[in-house]
């Protein structure tokens, strides 16, 4: 096995088949991606307050060269989406396996006493939509975060760098009548991305702890339950293949407001604005509060939570686009190997 094979899943490493521009297979933060924003890093219990929300964690240069890099970098993380749909379609049974072992082996084997916790927490009809899903690898990245934090220009400007038909964008508002009679995990896994694509929650299953806390209308048994069956619910995903990013995008009250207020000064963004956004920044100090000690709560190395401040929208698209580089490289695929004769296609190409 050579060099370039056996790295193949680092990012300072050249990745076989995998397009950019001369020097863009290097990550341009220092520091590894995948720790920079780690929740994890912070003194315990985690406040968001410790966050920045302006400072250009890891990236040393300017708006211009964070814009260059985000356009260099989109040739790389399209490319490495089609692999993972490549491997899907077309890796050997081999290769499969061996993917999915790795991917499984992230989390522990399920236990007669996690069974029984999952009993309790999970409905018949979410064990039974569960064990429906067909295995894979796939991606489920989460973004949550206040109005105006970017959510959105992080999906158009990140997320449709990629092809279209490989993503699943879905984002969670208020429960409609006939999903507040489900459990509230029934809905999340209808949306939830196939094998080879890359899903995006747009607001996700955290908002079912977090805005029934925020009212206070649960108790806090039933939100502690809740929290419990996140985590249970994010392991049982790994174990089906699932690669899960999750992304607080983090953002100043100064710079929200000026954000809402541009949203009010342009008839065009109107649209985009809700009076209950006004509602919700009244509160922005116990949703950071909340925030916080959900954060902490659920964040595990096999769906780990990344904080990154967004006051700046540039980097933050930077640091999201890099973090799904980090993850797809992280599968260590490979191109699936031709099952014909690639020169005797050829030639029979030519001649006809």
């Amino acid at each position: 096995m050579s060099k370039n094979e056996k790295n193949a899943h680092r990012l300072d490493v050249p990745l076989d088949g995998v397009r950019g521009p001369k020097g863009a297979k290097k990550t341009p933060f220092e520091g590894d991606p995948r720790k920079l924003w780690r929740v994890n890093q912070y003194p315990s219990p985690f406040s968001l307050a410790d966050a920045p929300t302006r400072e250009k964690v890891g990236f040393k240069g300017k708006k211009d060269d964070g814009e260059d890099a985000l356009d260099e970098r989109a040739e790389m993380l399209a490319d490495l989406q089609e692999l993972m749909w490549a491997h899907v379609v077309s890796a050997s049974e081999e290769d499969q396996r061996e993917v999915a072992k790795a991917i499984a082996g992230r989390v522990p084997r399920r236990t007669p006493a996690e069974k029984a916790r999952r009993e309790e927490l999970f409905s018949p009809e979410v064990e039974k939509a569960l064990s429906n899903l067909a295995r894979g690898p796939r991606i489920l990245l989460v973004l949550q975060g206040m109005d105006a934090s970017g959510k959105g220009g992080v999906v158009k400007q990140v997320v449709t760098s990629m092809d279209p038909m490989g993503v699943d964008v879905a984002g969670f508002g208020k429960p409609t009548p006939a999903e507040s009679r489900e459990h509230y995990l029934e809905r999340i896994i209808r949306r939830l991305p196939r094998p080879g694509h890359v899903g995006v929650f747009d607001r996700s299953h955290y908002e079912d702890v977090l805005v029934p806390t925020i009212l206070g209308s649960e108790s806090a048994e039933e939100l502690e339950r809740r929290t419990e069956a996140l985590m249970l619910f994010e392991r049982e995903l790994v174990r089906l293949g699932f690669v899960i990013i999750k992304i607080k995008l983090t953002i100043s009250q100064e710079e929200q407001l000026d954000r809402l207020v541009s949203r009010l000064d342009r008839k065009e963004k109107h649209w985009k604005y809700d009076p209950s956004d006004a509602d919700a920044r009244a509160e922005f100090d116990l949703y950071q509060e909340v925030y916080s000690h959900l954060m902490e709560a659920t964040d595990a190395d096999h769906a780990p939570w990344h904080v990154i401040g967004a006051d700046r929208k540039w980097y933050s698209r930077l640091a999201v686009q890099e973090l799904l580089i980090a993850a797809l490289s992280d599968l260590k695929l490979r191109w699936p190997a031709a099952d014909y004769d690639v020169e005797a296609e050829r030639k029979r190409l030519l001649e006809s």
